[in-house]
C-alpha cells in the first residue's frame, strides 16, 4: 500500500470512529435538515474576554470534528460577542429575529446567562449553557434552557469533602478543627457557590471564620480583604473569583504576605490558563474545584479517550496552544449538542431538540470532562461531575477523587511566601 493511500485510509477510519461515537459511545441519526445555524454567544471582549474566547474556541473544535465526521446536519456557527448582560440580550435577540437562529450555545458568565435565558425562553429558542453555574438558570421551570455542566450546588460538597478527607489529615487536624475563610465575588456565580460551600461546611462541622464578598467589576484593591483574612487566623482559604479579580487578589496576597495552609479556588479565574501563565511557580499549590482537566484516562470510556486526544490535537493545530479547562468544558458540552442531540432531532426545531436531549442516558466517563449525560425535567444534567485539581508546574492536574486522580496533591500545607 502506498503512503498516500495509507493516509487516506487513516482519515476514513477516524471519520468512521467518530460517526459511531459521541463523547463516548452514543450514536446519532442523520436525515432532516442539511445544515443548522447555531449561535455562539460568549464574552470575547471586556473583563471575561480570555474565558469567553476559550469557550468559543472549544465550541469551534466541537463543530469541526462533528462536521468532518458527517454524522448529521452541518453545524454553521454564528458568533457574537456578549461582554455583559445588556449586550447578551441585544445580540441574542438579533440572532433569533434577524439570523433566524433557534439554538444558542453560551455564555459562561452567570449574570449574562440568566439574561440570555429570558430571551431564549420568550422566543422558544434553545439556550445550551456550557459553564454558568447559577442554580436558578435551570430552576425556574423554563422549557428551552439545557445545561450539561455542573451547577453551583455541586461545588461546595466536593470542596468540603477534600478539606475533610485530605487537607485536615495533612495538617494533623480533625475536620471540625480546620478554620475556613471564604472570599467571593458578589454576583450570581459567587453567591451561589459560596452558599453551597457554607452549607457543606456547616454539615461537616467546619467553622467559617471569615465570609467576605466584593464586586468583581469595581474592586481594584484587595488589601482590606487580605487584612481581614490575616486577622481571621484561617487555615484554609476558599475563593470564588473571575479572571482579573483572581489575579489581583493573588498578586496582593503575595505582596502583603498572606499565609494560609491551603487555598482552594472554585472555577472561573482559577480554571483559566491565565492564572498559571501570570504567576508561574507562585501558582503552584493552589487548588481548584471544577470539572476535571487532565482526568485519569481509566475514568473515561475508550471512545472518549480518542475524542479527547482528537480535541487536544486539533485545538493546538488551530489556535497554536494547548486548550485550558474552560475550553475543554465548552467542547464537551457543545459536542454533545452537535453530535448527539441535533442529529437525533433532525434539525434545529427547539421542541425536538429538547425531546432528544431529555432522552439521552449516557454513563459517567462519556465526555472528556468525566461527565455522563442525563437531564432532569428542569434541563440540568444530573450526571455532571466536579473534581479537585491543583496547579503543579504550570498545569492543572486532577488530585481528587481517587477515580479521577492523575497525581497526588502537593504543598499541603502551603509554604509561607518567604519560604518559596
Amino acid at each position: 500500500m502506498n503512503k498516500k493511500r495509507w493516509i487516506s485510509g487513516i482519515g476514513l477510519a477516524l471519520a468512521a470512529a467518530l460517526a459511531v461515537s459521541g463523547c463516548g459511545s452514543g450514536s446519532g441519526s442523520g436525515g432532516g435538515a442539511q445544515s443548522v445555524k447555531v449561535g455562539v454567544a460568549f464574552p470575547v471582549s471586556g473583563p471575561y474576554a480570555k474565558i469567553g474566547q476559550a469557550c468559543t474556541n472549544g465550541t469551534e473544535i466541537a463543530a469541526d470534528i462533528v462536521n468532518d465526521a458527517h454524522v448529521g446536519p452541518k453545524i454553521e456557527l454564528v458568533k457574537v460577542d456578549v461582554p455583559n448582560a445588556t449586550s447578551g440580550v441585544n445580540e441574542v435577540n438579533r440572532l433569533i429575529s434577524q439570523q433566524r437562529v433557534k439554538v444558542i450555545v453560551g455564555t459562561y458568565v452567570s449574570p449574562i446567562s440568566m439574561a440570555v435565558s429570558d430571551v431564549a425562553e420568550r422566543n422558544k429558542a434553545i439556550q445550551w449553557e456550557v459553564a454558568a453555574t447559577e442554580p436558578r438558570l435551570t430552576g425556574r421551570g423554563y422549557q428551552y434552557v439545557l445545561r450539561p455542566n455542573p451547577n453551583a450546588y455541586m461545588y461546595g460538597p466536593a470542596s468540603v469533602d477534600f478539606v475533610s478527607l485530605v487537607v485536615a489529615p495533612k495538617l494533623g487536624l480533625k475536620a471540625d478543627q480546620v478554620k475556613l475563610a471564604l472570599v467571593y465575588e458578589d454576583g450570581d456565580y459567587g453567591q451561589a457557590v459560596a452558599k453551597s460551600i457554607k452549607e457543606a461546611a456547616q454539615k461537616a462541622g467546619i467553622p467559617v471564620v471569615a465570609d467576605i464578598s466584593y464586586n468583581a467589576k469595581t474592586t481594584n484593591d484587595m488589601s482590606s480583604i487580605i487584612l481581614q483574612l490575616k486577622q481571621s487566623g484561617a487555615d484554609v482559604l476558599d475563593l470564588v473569583q473571575y479572571d482579573a479579580d483572581a489575579q489581583l487578589f493573588w498578586k496582593q496576597a503575595k505582596q502583603m504576605g498572606l499565609n494560609v495552609k491551603a487555598v482552594i479556588g472554585h472555577g472561573a479565574g482559577h480554571n483559566s490558563d491565565n492564572f498559571g501563565e501570570v504567576f508561574g511557580k507562585d501558582a503552584d499549590g493552589v487548588l481548584n474545584v471544577s470539572s476535571a482537566m487532565g482526568i485519569n484516562k481509566n475514568a473515561l470510556l475508550p471512545e472518549t479517550q480518542k475524542i479527547d486526544e482528537e480535541f487536544q490535537k486539533r485545538y493546538k493545530e488551530k489556535f497554536g496552544k494547548e486548550p485550558d479547562l474552560i475550553a475543554k468544558m465548552a467542547f464537551s458540552s457543545a459536542y454533545v449538542l452537535f453530535k448527539e442531540v441535533i442529529p437525533k432531532a433532525g434539525g434545529d426545531d427547539p421542541a425536538k431538540i429538547r425531546e432528544a436531549a431529555l432522552a439521552l442516558d449516557l454513563p459517567q466517563g462519556y465526555c472528556p470532562t468525566g461527565w455522563g449525560i442525563k437531564f432532569d425535567p428542569s434541563g440540568q444534567n444530573t450526571r455532571a461531575t466536579v473534581a479537585v485539581m491543583q496547579w503543579q508546574q504550570g498545569k492543572l492536574v486532577t488530585v481528587f477523587p481517587e477515580k479521577f486522580q492523575v497525581t497526588q496533591p502537593i504543598m499541603i500545607p502551603l509554604p509561607k511566601w518567604s519560604e518559596r
